[in-house]
């Protein structure tokens, strides 16, 4: 009877405890007039006008107005937060709630600061000027750093995981718009700039690095393709599935080689490719993706 009771007493403290959790909460509502179909994940719902749901512990989902738009929202919010997103006529998009002005910066403007300075990138590179390179290109950091209120780019154990991704996101969208000038240089300028990245934004990252966006396998991909000008080995991997890109995707991890079938598959279905079939059965069968 006394164990009973212990054990009565443990149950309700657990429920107790359990039912106070809270979990991050998006909400997005539909004022368009039209159906918009929201994919979070492998979940697709689609919502009618004046139609609202709400979506818990997911850190990306995509909105799609049939014939229209499609739209990626990522999500950097702490368990206990909660973000609200109308989708209005004209795709416009209306955030309120928790960092609701980040997730409008990022989602909406920040790909127009960093890819904005691809031109310029390409002109600094064609003179082969590293220094004004990395001089610019770190301006235009400091500027995203600020209107994100983020201190600066280097991950702490003391930041909280959202601060965590968001800092990593940013990190790798920035480079994402700096490697393929490079990639396209002249061997010794080539050089000395990767060479600057690698050691001052991404060496640290190499032993447990993931594709979490394309950004990062791009960036991944491209210090693979010029191995032999980094200033460290780069780790190798199990091949998933072999193909002629095996040099390459053994310096990949396994789900930045899942990310190099997914941008094959999605550049075929693009343009109807007739081997499209097979990546995407790879993506299904060694990867477990639908």
């Amino acid at each position: 009877m006394k164990y009973s009771l212990i054990y009565t007493r443990l149950f309700f403290i657990l429920v107790f405890l359990f039912s106070g959790v809270k979990a991050q909460t998006l909400t997005i509502t539909n004022n368009t007039d039209s159906p918009i179909i929201v994919k979070n994940g492998k979940k697709e719902v689609t919502l009618n006008n004046r139609g609202k749901k709400e979506f818990t512990e997911t850190d990306k989902i995509s909105i799609t107005i049939p014939n229209d738009l499609n739209q990626n929202i990522n999500l950097f919010l702490e368990p206990t937060e909660k973000l609200n997103i109308a989708v209005e006529k004209g795709n416009k998009f209306v955030y309120t709630g928790d960092r609701a002005k980040l997730h409008e910066y990022l989602n909406e403007k920040l790909n127009i600061d960093t890819f904005g300075k691809i031109n310029t990138y390409e002109q600094i590179g064609q003179k082969k000027n590293h220094g004004e390179l990395e001089k610019v290109s770190e301006l235009l950091l400091m500027d995203v750093l600020n209107k994100t209120g983020l201190p600066n780019i280097v991950v702490s154990s003391e930041d909280k995981i959202s601060i965590r991704r968001l800092k990593n996101y940013i990190k790798y969208n920035w480079l994402y718009t700096i490697f393929p000038t490079l990639d396209r240089g002249e061997t010794s300028f080539k050089k000395e700039v990767i060479n600057y990245y690698f050691k001052k934004y991404i060496e640290k990252d190499i032993p447990k690095f993931s594709c979490t966006t394309t950004f990062h396998y791009n960036v991944i991909e491209i210090l693979a393709k010029n191995k032999s000008l980094l200033p460290a080995e780069l780790p190798t991997y199990p091949i998933v599935e072999h193909t002629d890109d095996d040099n390459l995707n053994k310096y990949l991890p396994q789900n930045c080689q899942k990310q190099y079938f997914q941008e094959k598959y999605n550049y075929l279905e693009h343009i109807n490719g007739h081997n499209k079939e097979y990546y995407k059965k790879v993506l299904r069968e060694k990867f477990n993706e639908e």
